[in-house]
């Protein structure tokens, strides 16, 4: 297949969308980039959603109930006691054999304080069980699919020079002649029938109007008549 440098005008004008995709493909594999597909959307497995509610005191991290009188209880403990401290150490300096007490201050974040309770959803054991594989496929498909698409987002990078060279070329060579078909019609349908029928004198009116290029004027004069049998008809 020719690249699109050694195509005449005409021969890039009856490029079909797939014939361009072919010569930008062809540049790719010259470049050495690799040719690759948009990477579909993986069919993920559907997962239920959890089935236990939860309650949680943001100060008993990594701790939940499962009712609501309970927790509400042990929240207002926790609001009213004098004494609790904060276990901490200097991992730097001492590490974890050496201890001390620090107080514990109560503080509010975007509303909600160490104490307030909150509530969640979580997976019972038992539903666990039976979604735990599906989600771990799940899980590896999705990483899979986001390796392709960066894969994928890099080639389009590395050929964006080429796509556009081409792209570019292909649509000049469009554009110039949509401008010299519109040209011609124009010549054909108004400034020849209003020259009365006078050739050089039209394509004097059109010249002088239109800022015609030789190329122009050539192919105006060269077409037309084209145009003139499809207008009577």
């Amino acid at each position: 297949m020719k690249k699109i440098t050694e195509m005449t005008e005409q021969e890039i004008l009856a490029l079909t969308e797939e014939d361009v995709q072919k010569i930008i493909k062809l540049r790719m594999m010259e470049e050495g980039i690799k040719i690759m597909d948009k990477p579909k959307v993986p069919e993920l497995f559907e997962i239920s959603p959890a089935d236990v509610q939860i309650f949680t005191i943001p100060i008993l991290d990594g701790f939940a109930f499962t009712d609501m009188e309970e927790v509400t209880k042990v929240a207002e403990v926790l609001q009213n006691v004098n004494s609790l401290r904060k276990v901490d150490y200097d991992w730097n300096k001492l590490g974890s054999d050496y201890k001390y007490l620090t107080k514990k201050e109560r503080y509010a974040f975007r509303g909600d304080s160490d104490f307030d309770v909150q509530s969640g959803w979580v997976y019972s054991s038992e539903l666990y069980a039976k979604i735990a594989d599906f989600a771990v496929q799940n899980k590896a498909m999705k990483e899979q699919a986001e390796k392709d698409k960066k894969e994928y987002e890099s080639q389009l990078q590395e050929a964006s020079g080429i796509t556009t060279e081409i792209r570019e070329r292909v649509s000049e060579v469009r554009s110039k002649y949509m401008r010299l078909n519109d040209l011609t019609r124009r010549f054909a349908i108004d400034y020849f029938p209003l020259s009365d029928n006078n050739e050089d004198m039209a394509i004097k009116f059109m010249t002088k109007a239109y800022s015609l290029t030789e190329e122009e004027e050539e192919y105006v004069l060269s077409n037309y008549k084209e145009q003139l049998t499809t207008h009577d008809n």
